[in-house]
Formats: structure tokens, sequence, C-alpha cells
């Protein structure tokens, strides 16, 4: 790429960010400082501009006497010496790098060696003469024998202290960058001979100020460490990535902007009679029109960037031809006029830009140079035929030059604040910018007004971008993924050749797939990895030229690469992207729909459900099906099963009897179907060939072959969504019957029987509407099924892809109603709470019908959907509990990899550690499938449009069983990966989640070893499927009282006494009865159930979840009882906490509740936050553990430890702390109480930890009842933060103690608790409750070790601390 307004700089492989050199130029640089003369080591008031001038004058004598001396040299020889002494050295110097010393050894790295000339410091120089081909290898020149750029690549991507290089052979010199990430070479290159033959100085000033000593020097960091990632160039890209990232922000409104323009321009054009007749008349619908107007801004895109990229025209072109394309015909002259001409009324630009469009979607332009493309530039199949216009329909439209120059102004040109306005480098656009683009397109819908002939592109909640649940990717995060995904398949290709030959072929063997690919990013980003092998391997090269990589990249796209969207608009931009990134002159576009395909992924008949009879799930009733309609067809289906056949008594469907009785075996094999598929996956370079396959294309997908089993497929999947409305004696029914059995096995035996055409055909409707996708139908060559096979394998099926990657949608299977009508009746939108919502829909059906149609339309298809996820048989491991499409995909991908396969796709970190998907993911470990999982915080927002605190992970799975598996937590960016990663082996992860089988989430190593070693130790709370592993007996509870749907029984201080009732402490009482205050979770904390209080909060706290804390002289009023928000009668409480003989629950005695906060957010000091609280209202953020045995305070300073917390930190990615990671916690059972305290003697551990959790606990008349359990009848405990201070400490030392954790690992994990470290820093100058918990453990120590009791520096000990008087005396 020559950069816009420079013919002698050129960028390759995303070396450096579109714009940074234009910014560069016009001192636009974010931080001026790195443009200042002291950075460049300039005194004086020499200006960058006066010492680069010095610089060129000397230089360009030196050029001269060079070149000279060259002309004089004989035939053949090399220059090296010459070209180092007599240019090279000399150019180095004034660019301050002073004496460059020689390497006469160059670099050896892992026993391979790099002969590099010279180096200067951290940064390798490699200098040869000017014979040297910098691109390939010189077998006879010192140095040179390897292609030297690929040399210096290598060296660069393999050495981590080397980052940036310097290249030349006196003619070229090229500044080249590590490009670990990137798929090829990525280097800077200035044309020497242009610069100085043409006298460019403006070009050499840009050299003087990339390539100066200054720009690669290592700068110290905020720390002070300097890395070769400090230097002034690595700031210069990053900062022009931010600016890149604005700018494509930019173009995504541009975008919109000129298919508006585009839009209004054709339907306001006075010519344009045909096309506004058809849309007025509905020929044209507005959606086809908006696909229409899209098809043209993808072609001028792609001329864009081919033009960019010196692809567009033929390479046998005349020069004739070229020159007349770029003065008259080119996007590139649109692109300057557009930036300084408003356009006229006239047509004549259109009229240019149609006979380019034209020619590339006909048979070329000779006189232009214009090859014959097809593809994209071929008519649109899915658009109709339009009276009055070609098939065509916009290139048969009339255009202004004010529109057309509009749109392209559009799309060519963006500006920042503050900045001038910068061209769009289409050079390097590519699927990741495309991604971006398509991402925005989805939020908008077209809205079209003929009256006034406006088209608009308007926002619109519930669009296309949340239904299809869209995020683009960034590519930092497709790199990593392909490194652990696709990378070892390459490694295993390669390894496994017997010869280059079978390299290539093993290469192009393998089939990658994204089964929710968008605009094609992980498919061109995969493409071109596989391409760059392959380019190595036919060059011999580890670094292969970007043109012998671009060679590749057609044949991978044409070989390997499959793809699935539901929505068309999202497969018609992959191909494009495919296309762009494919693009070699003068070759069409290859055929790409038989490997881009449209459908929904998840909804599709497998052989092997297929095979066997519909459960009776399939017709579960939906929203506007009959309850005994639906009842009596799942009767029939399940008396048609294949061994019985019997019809309900009087039922008038008899068609269902006789088709059973006369169906014979379906034929399952679908190599018919792989073999009419197998002519229209080759990649000829005729075009007429590859319209050729499209018209094949046409011919297979009309053909009885794939007509029949589709229809088979097709009528399997509609019998779950298919309308069972109820039956009226003497009328018609309204839709064929459903197809239960009997009718499905006479389908299989002949779908295109013309009996059977009412079932199928209602079945295609259906289809068309849900978009079912059959994998082994569209795919049969990846997916081969016969009669073994069926019976054989899971899905019916064998093979799959060599590689799955993507980044599904992770969006819920239900109908968000605020979504729904937040464009359509906002009021509904906007109700106050669900309850309320419900009845403004209901009062539609009076108020608007239409509206209220089109709602049940939507919730009747996304409970089709959810009904054949749950009951199709399909998704065994995540049709549980609310359905995320995120969970059924990784089902879904799971079953379509090759068993010696990979997969990596991104979703939730949830699919590894929540309840919902925990069959999932067991199954993954046990079956030693986990390759690797990286977890990712998005606190610096890799995803914009994902809330911060949202967790989401890269999941990567093999075909064959993995060992152990690599890890990664808590990373912000992918860089973070590999200082984050750990190994664990399946072993490790069931004997720490044994019930779920999920992930822990260790940050690293160390925490899994000591959380590992824990769980040798220790045994869960609650082991599942054990009848002695529940040693407590403890059962859960959502708290007593849901804050939403409980909110009917709360009453506030207001209402309460209105209806006069008296405040008695922190509860109201009246006529004999109480209400009780309502605890919510913020309410308490350690040992203190006296936490916070609704007394003086204020709105801003409120708004926050925040509540103010009762201060130390509160604390000391044992009468003062919290302040809730509401309360609840009591009689409802007692009510709560009553047995349940028929369930088997038992009635709660006690008086008190222990519990913990449901809420677990890293801003907190601990995870588990677990205290005793009275009896009274809870609500279901603090979640109870009733627990059936004693010592119940021993339970409670086991769940207050540092030491469970540290175990609860390796299990928590989300807000809330639930059961299911409860009771897979290491907890003490209650015999080891018992036993005699290993540091205290003759004393039990019950009877040495009782007194503490007491005095502890016991601060207020409220607890009472637990301190009478506990054994003790006196009055409450005075607060004293300092005893209170030790008494904890002692506590969380003996429990260190008990789990028989090191001194160094308590250390370690004192440690990780940040925010108790900070707050005592803070407090105390000092992290004292670490400095005390290891004094108080090292003194247990001791006394375990010599037998001397430990002494307790309390005085008085626990349990004997100073006491408020006695609730009476206090009254008194």
């Amino acid at each position: 790429m020559s950069s816009p307004g420079l013919q002698a700089i050129h960028a390759v492989g995303g070396v450096v960010p579109p714009g940074l050199l234009a910014r560069i130029q016009a001192g636009e640089l974010k931080n001026p400082a790195g443009l200042t003369p002291a950075s460049y080591h300039l005194i004086g008031r020499e200006t960058v501009r006066d010492a680069a001038s010095r610089a060129w004058s000397y230089l360009r004598s030196a050029w001269t006497a060079w070149r000279e001396h060259t002309a004089t040299q004989a035939p053949g020889a090399h220059g090296t010496t010459a070209a180092q002494q007599r240019w090279l050295l000399v150019l180095l110097r004034e660019l301050g790098y002073g004496q460059v010393p020689a390497l006469p050894s160059g670099y050896t790295i892992d026993d391979r060696n790099y002969p590099v000339s010279h180096a200067w410091q951290h940064v390798p120089i490699h200098l040869l003469g000017p014979t040297a081909d910098l691109n390939h290898r010189n077998p006879d020149l010192p140095g040179a024998a390897r292609a030297p750029q690929a040399m210096l690549q290598e060296l660069l991507n393999r050495s981590d202290d080397h980052l940036w290089g310097i290249l030349s052979n006196g003619l070229r010199l090229r500044l080249l960058r590590d490009s670990t990430a990137l798929a090829g070479s990525a280097y800077l290159e200035f044309d020497l001979e242009t610069i100085f033959d043409g006298e460019l100085y403006p070009e050499f000033l840009l050299l003087w100020q990339l390539c100066h000593v200054s720009r690669l020097e290592q700068r110290p960091d905020d720390t002070g460490t300097t890395t070769p990632a400090g230097c002034w160039l690595e700031i210069w890209r990053g900062e022009a990535a931010d600016a890149g990232t604005r700018l494509l922000e930019r173009l995504r409104d541009g975008v919109a902007d000129a298919l508006a323009a585009l839009g209004t321009g054709f339907i306001r054009h006075p010519a344009n009679q045909p096309l506004t007749t058809a849309l007025r008349d509905g020929n044209l619908s507005t959606a086809q029109y908006h696909r229409a107007l899209l098809r043209l801004v993808y072609r001028l895109l792609f001329c864009f960037v081919a033009e960019d990229r010196n692809a567009l025209l033929h390479p046998d072109a005349a020069t004739q031809a070229r020159e007349r394309y770029q003065q008259y015909f080119s996007t590139a002259r649109l692109r300057r006029l557009s930036r300084s001409r408003a356009g006229s009324p006239h047509p004549d630009l259109w009229h240019a830009q149609r006979l380019v469009l034209r020619a590339l979607g006909g048979d070329g332009h000779p006189g232009l140079g214009l090859p014959a493309l097809a593809g994209l530039f071929d008519p649109d199949p899915h658009l109709p035929a339009l009276d009055g216009l070609p098939f065509d329909p916009l290139l048969g439209c009339e255009l202004t030059n004010e529109d057309l120059l509009s749109a392209i102004r559009k799309l060519a040109w963006v500006a920042l604040p503050g900045q001038r306005i910068q061209p769009v480098d289409y050079h390097n656009l590519g699927a990741e910018e495309l991604g971006s683009v398509y991402e925005s397109l989805l939020e908008l819908v077209p809205r079209l007004d003929l009256t006034d002939r406006v088209f608009r592109l308007v926002t619109i909640s519930g669009n296309d971008r949340k239904t299809t649940g869209s995020y683009y990717t960034p590519p930092s995060l497709v790199s990593a993924l392909l490194d652990t995904a696709l990378d070892p398949l390459l490694d295993e290709a390669l390894t496994g050749a017997a010869n280059p030959a079978d390299a290539e072929t093993r290469l192009l063997a393998l089939t990658v797939c994204d089964p929710a690919c968008g605009s094609g990013h992980f498919l061109v980003a995969a493409a071109r990895r596989i391409a760059r092998r392959l380019a190595q391997v036919r060059s011999g090269d580890d670094e292969p030229t970007p043109a012998q990589v671009q060679h590749a990249l057609r044949e991978v796209a044409g070989n390997c690469i499959y793809g699935v969207d539901l929505n068309d608009l999202a497969a018609e931009l992959a191909k494009v992207s495919l296309w762009m990134e494919a693009l070699e002159p003068g070759k069409p576009l290859g055929f790409l729909d038989a490997r881009i395909r449209i459908g929904n992924s998840l909804l599709g008949a497998t052989p092997a459900l297929l095979h066997r009879d519909l459960p009776d799930g399939a017709f579960k009733e939906l929203d506007g099906d009959d309850k005994a309609t639906a009842a009596a067809v799942r009767k029939n289906n399940k008396a048609q099963a294949t061994v019985r056949l019997e019809i309900q008594a009087g039922n008038e469907r008899g068609y269902a009897q006789d088709a059973f009785v006369f169906s014979s075996g379906p034929d399952v094999s679908n190599a018919d179907l792989a073999a009419q598929r197998a002519a229209l996956l080759d990649l000829p370079d005729d075009v007429n060939a590859i319209r050729s396959q499209a018209a094949r294309w046409e011919e297979h997908e009309q053909s009885d072959a794939y007509q029949a089993k589709h229809r088979h497929a097709d009528t399997w999947c509609a019998a779950f969504v298919w309308p069972m409305p109820a039956r009226v004696p003497g009328t018609e029914y309204p839709v064929p019957e459903p197809p239960t059995n009997a009718i499905m096995r006479a389908i299989a035996a002949d779908p295109l029987d013309r009996t059977n055409d009412q079932f199928t055909g209602y079945a295609q409707h259906l289809a068309a509407q849900y978009r079912f996708f059959h994998w082994h139908l569209e795919f049969p060559e990846i997916f081969r099924v016969d009669e073994t096979t069926i019976e054989t394998t899971a899905q019916g099926w064998d093979g799959g892809f060599s590689c799955i990657l993507g980044n599904p949608p992770w969006e819920k299977i239900e109908v968000n109603k605020q979504e729904f009508f937040a464009s359509r009746d906002p009021a509904i939108a906007e109700a106050a709470n669900d309850a309320a919502r419900e009845l403004l829909i209901d009062a539609l059906a009076e108020e608007d019908p239409v509206l209220f149609s089109k709602y049940r339309q939507e919730r009747r298809r996304i409970e089709g959907v959810t009904a054949f996820v749950r009951y199709s048989d399909r998704y065994l491991l995540t049709s549980s509990g609310r359905l995320n499409t995120y969970a059924v995909f990784a089902e879904t991908v799971r079953s379509l990899m090759s068993p010696i396969g990979r997969l990596g796709i991104i979703v939730p970190t949830g699919i590894a550690t929540d309840a919902t998907t925990q069959h999932y993911f067991r199954d993954l470990v046990e079956r030693r499938s986990l390759v690797a999982i990286f977890d990712f915080e998005n606190e610096e927002k890799v995803f914009p449009s994902v809330h911060n605190q949202y967790r989401f992970a890269l999941l990567v799975l093999s075909g064959r069983p993995s060992g152990q598996a690599v890890l990664a937590f808590r990373a912000r960016q992918a860089r973070q990966i590999a200082e984050r990663s750990y190994t664990i082996t399946p072993d490790e992860i069931l004997r720490l989640n044994p019930n779920t089988g999920t992930c822990p989430v260790f940050v690293a190593r160390r925490d899994a070893e000591i959380t590992i070693g824990i769980y040798n130790r220790i045994p869960v709370l609650w082991r599942d499927q054990d009848p002695l592993g529940n040693p407590w007996s403890v059962s859960f509870a959502q708290g007593l009282f849901n804050m939403a749907t409980g909110s009917r029984h709360f009453i506030n201080a207001d209402v309460a006494m209105e209806s006069g009732w008296i405040l008695e402490g922190n509860r109201f009482t009246k006529d004999g009865e109480n209400l009780l205050p309502l605890y919510e979770a913020k309410l308490a904390h350690h040992y203190d159930h006296r936490f916070s209080t609704y007394e003086g909060a204020t709105q801003e706290q409120l708004n926050k979840g925040t509540l103010p804390r009762l201060e130390d002289a509160a604390h000391a009023d044992p009468s003062l009882g919290v302040k809730p928000r509401y309360w609840v009668p009591e009689s409802l409480v007692e009510e709560k906490l009553a047995g349940d003989p028929e369930r088997g629950k038992p009635a709660w005695p006690h008086d008190w509740l222990l519990g913990w906060r449901d809420i677990a957010r890293s801003v907190d000091e601990r995870t588990i936050i677990s205290t005793v609280i009275p009896r009274t209202a809870v609500g279901d953020k603090f979640l109870l553990a009733r627990a059936q045995h004693q010592p119940v305070a021993a339970l409670q300073a086991n769940l207050s430890a540092f030491v469970l917390d540290f175990t609860a930190r390796q299990k928590a990615t989300g807000a809330s702390f639930k059961y299911f990671l409860m009771r897979q916690l290491p907890i003490l059972p209650p015999e080891i109480y018992a036993q005699e305290s290993p540091w205290s003697g003759a004393a039990s551990l019950s009877d040495w930890i009782t007194p503490r959790v007491l005095e502890l606990s016991y601060t207020a008349y409220d607890l009472e009842g637990y301190a009478v359990e506990l054994g003790d009848d006196g009055p409450p405990f005075v607060w004293d933060r300092s005893r209170r201070a030790t008494l904890r400490a002692e506590l969380d030392a003996a429990y260190f103690h008990l789990y028989g954790v090191t001194r160094d690992d308590v250390d370690y994990i004192m440690n990780t608790f940040k925010v108790v470290r900070e707050r005592d820093e803070k407090a105390y100058g000092e992290y004292r409750t670490k400095r005390m918990i290891l004094e108080i453990f090292d003194a247990m120590q001791e006394a375990t070790v010599t037998g001397v009791p430990y002494v307790t520096t309390l005085d008085p000990p626990p349990g004997a601390g100073i006491r408020h008087p006695a609730r009476k005396e206090a009254l008194g």
C-alpha cells in the first residue's frame, strides 16, 4: 500500500494503523511530546525540520556518490560492502545511530542462526547490497541465502527481546515489526531510490521522523521499567489504533448515511418511475430495496479496496486502458471529486460508475482493463424481476451526480472533532472493519416514505442486532482464539506430511466453519493463517512474501472455508469479506454460495433424530394453541410409536393410520447430495465456469434428492412449532393436522409423494419462518450419512469440521417485552413492573389488535424455539433452566466438530461456571475434551456494547482426549493470557467441584495448588449422590420473601404508622401482633447483624444500593436494631418457617437464622459474607443455611474464615454466590469439633471456638436466643473494635491450621484480599489484619509443636468480655 498522497512509502501487514503517517505529517498526534526537538535529542533552537533538512542535504551527496560507485562495479558484483560503508551506515549515522557495530555471528535462538549483519542495542539491522532480493532467497549472497525479509521477520517473531528491526539493500529500507499476531510480514518500506532520485523531500522527512534512533529507543514506563514496547513508535501505533477506532465509528455512520443518500437519490429521480411503482405496488418490498442498496454499497466498497490494492484491473491490461480507467472511471476519481464538489443534477458520474459495475458483472471491459468478476457484481438472485428494469434493478436506474457524490463522500472521508477531514484507508479495510460496520447496520431498520421521496435508516429496539445477538469481535481476541484452536491443527498437518506436496494436500483438506459467521471476521482470519502456512510450504521460507500469501488465500477460501448465519445480509457480507481478502488480479470471484449458507444453526434435524420417533414434547402447546387439541395430538403421537399403533377413538384423522400401514424404510444416505455438490466446490479461474456453478447450484437446490431430504427434515422440525388451534365441529381445520409419528414415517418413505404435500408444503412455510438448517444436508461432504452411521453415532453422521470458530450470540431465548414495545408502544415498555406491563399488553387486544397480534406472533416464535431446544432431544446438556443461545451453540458446535478436530468459541464465562450449564461442562471434563478457557473481565470494554462487569471467555475444545487444560482468568486484554495461564487436569476440576464439575477460576497456578491441597484434606459441605454427604444436615432457602414477587406483603414505616402500628425498637406492634423488620443482605456482615441501616440514608446512597453503616457508638447500644426499608407481618414469617411434612421440610425452631449474602462483588472486601441474624423476615438476597447439627457456632466461624473465602473466590465469576457453589465449598464436618484443639490442650475445638463466636455475635438483645443455644445466659457483650479484631484473628488463624495451610500460603492468601489490605493501610498504616493473623498463627504453631497451650492476648479471655446490663436493668 502506498499511503494516500505518498509515492515511496508503503505499509505492509498492518505494521502501522491507517492514518498514522498523515497524522505525523500534520502534527496531529495526541501526545505532542513525541514530535518535539527534545524527543529527537536536538539541542538549542534546531527544529526537527532543520535537522532533517541538514541530513537531506548531506545524504543526497552520499546517495549520488554511492550510485556512481555502483555503476563502476563489474556485472554480478554483490556490492554489499560498498553499500554498507558508502551508503547505509552513513544513512544510519544521520538518523542518530552513530557507528553501528557489525554482528559477525548474527543471532542464535533455539539452535537456529539468524545471520543479521549489524545491531544497535535491541534493534537488529541487516544491511545488504543492491543486488539482494529482499523477498526471495539469494543462494550466492552471504547473509541472504534465506529470503532476508523472511529471516529478519522470523527473528523478530521468535525473540521477546527484539520488537523492531531494519532491513535494507540500499535501494529500499524496511522498518520491520514483530508480526506474531498477524498472518504474515509486517513492515514499513521506504523506496530510497524514488525518494532520492525523485527528490521527494516530504517523504524523506517522514523517513527521518519514523526511523530516527529516538523512535526505537527504549523508554521507561510508569514503573521505571524499560522494554522495546515503550519506544515512541509503539506509543504512536497505540495512539493511531485508538484514532483508527474512532475513525471506524465514523465510517459506520458513513455507510448508513451513504445508504440513505443512495436510497433517497434513486426514488426521487424522475426517470426512476419503474422503481417507485414497484415499491408502491409492493412488487419490491422495503426490505428488498434495502438489500439492493446494501449490495450496491458492498460493490462500491469492494472497488475502493481493490483499486487501492492495485488488484481491480487485469494484470495484462494495456497501459492506455489503465490510464483511461484511472482518469475517467475509477472510484479514486469519484472519491477525490466528492471531497471538493457538491455535484450537479447531471447523471454522468453515475453512468461511468454503472458502466464499470456492469462490466465487472458482465464480460469485463478490455478498453478499461476491467476483468469479469461475477460473484458480488452479478445480479442478486434473491431480488424479484421488475417491469421496466433489468434483473439488476439499480443498474437500470438513474442517479444525479449530487446524490452519488454525497454517498461517496460519506464512504470515503471521515473527520474527528478538532482534526482535518481524512480519507478512509481502504487498502487495509478487511473483515474486521466490515464486521464493525455490519454490527452497526444491524442496529438500523429501513423506513421508506414514497410521498416525500425519502429513504431513512432508523434505530429500533429489538432489531436484528438483538435478535441475532451479534457483537463485533476485536482482532486481538480472534487472534488469541486461533492460536489455540487452529494453529495446532496446522502444526499437525505439516508435521505429519511426507513431503511438500503432501503438506499442501493436508492443509487444503482442513475445513473451518463459523456457525454464526456474521461478516466473516473469523473465517477471513483463519483463511489468512492457513494461507500463510501454505505459502511457507510452497516457498520454503518461514516468512513468505505478501504476494505468496495472497496467491494462497484464494485457494484456501475456495477449499477450506464454511460459514452459516441467520441473517442473509450478514452471509452476503461474509462472502464480500472473503472475496476482498482472496482477490487475485485478473481472476473472477469464486462461487461461495455452497460454502456460506443462510439458516438457524440451532434449529435442524440430525439423521439420528430423523431415524427415531418424534418425541411427544414436539406437540407441547405454544401461545395460541388449544390445550385439549395439543393433548390429543400428543396422545396420538405416543400411540403411533414405532412398535404400536393406536388411533384415539373417534378421531377423524384417518390419514395417519393409512400412512403408517403403507410406509416403508427411507433412504438415509446423503452420498447423492455430496456428489451433486462436488462440482460446486471447485474453484475455476474462468468466469463462465463460475457462473455455470451458480446455475447448477439452483438446479441442485431444486433436485429431487435435495428436496426430498429437506422436506422430510423440515417437516420433522416443523412439528415442534405446528399450530394446534381448537377444532370446531363442522368446520374445516385451518391448518393441516400435525405431523405425528405415523405421518412422519410416510413422509420419510417418500417425501415427494403428492399425498404428503399438505404436510410438507405447510412445513416449508414454517421452515422459511424459523430458517431450519440441517447440517448433513447443507454440507454432505463434511457429514457422511449411511445406514451404519445412523446406528453407531450420536448424531447419525460421521465426520465433521476440522476446526470450528466463532463468537455466537449471547441472548436469552425469551421475549424481552421492554425491547419489543420500546418503539411500538413506549408506555408498555416503561411500565413500573412486569405485572403492570402484562395488564397493558392484555389491554392491547381491544385497543390495538394489530400490535397485539404481532406481539403474540413474536411470543409464539420464541416459544417455538424454546420448545425445539427443550424437547427435540438434540440438546441433552444445555436445555434446562433459563435458555441462552450461547450455551445451545456450545452444544451444537461440539456435535459438528470432527473426532480429531478442534473448536474455539467466545462465550460468557458462565459456560464453565454456572449451574445452568453444569451438565455440559461436566461432560467436557469427564470426556477430556477441554483444551483451554481464557476468561476476561470487560472492564476495558473489549466489547463496548456489553456491560463492563460481564465476564466472557475463549473456550477451546478438542475431539481427542486431552490430559490437561490451560486456564487463565480475569484477563482484560488478550496479551495478558500468557502471563496468567496455568494448567489443570480434569481430575483436579472434579475434585474441586465434585457435584457440578464446573470450572474453578484461579488467577494463578499457586491459587490452584493451595486450593487443590485444601480439597484433598477437607470434604465439601454437601456431596451429591452420597447418603452421608451432608454431615451438617443442612438445607438452603432463598431468604423467606422474594423482593419482587413478594412485595405485596411489604409495609413501609409511613403506611404502618398511618394504620396505627407503634414502633418499638425496630419492629411495629398493634393489638398483640407484630411487624418484623425485613432483613436485606446489605444490612448484615461478618459477626454483625447491625452492619448498616436505612436510617438516615440519602437518595444518592439508595440509588447506588449502599446504606449508612452503624458507627461504634450505635453498636454500643444493645437495644438498637437496624432500620429496614420494609416490615412484614410476623404471622407470614412464621408461616414461612413452619415445617412442611409432605415435602419433607422440617420446621425451623430456633430464634436465629444463619445465612450469607448472595452478592459477591469485586468491590467488597470479602466474597462470602455470612452471619447470624435474629428470627425475622429475610429478603431473597440473604440465602439461608438451615443446619440441623451442632456446633452451629463452629459452622458460622467456618463460613466467616478467610481460608474459606479464599476457596470461594476460586469459584465465583459473577456478582452472585448461589447454593450450588456453597454446597461445594470445603467445610469441616461437625464431628471434627469434638476433637481436642491442637494448640490449647484438653479443650475441644468446639469449646475453643464457641466463646469467640458468642462474644463476636452477641452484641444486642435481639440475638439472646442464639446466645442461649450457645450455652450463655448473660446479657450482650460490649462492642469493642480492638478486642473484636483479636477474636476474629484468632478464629482465622485457627481455621488456617485446621485446613492444613502452611505459613507461606497463609501469607500469600492474605495478600490476595486487596480491599482488606487497602482499608487496613488507610486506617492503620499497615496491613493489620494479616499481621495479627500471622502472629497468632505462629503462636498456635509453636503451641502445637511444643505442647505448651496457646494463650490468648485478650484479658479477660474470649467469652468473658465486658457485657451490657441485663435487658430489664437496661430498661429499668
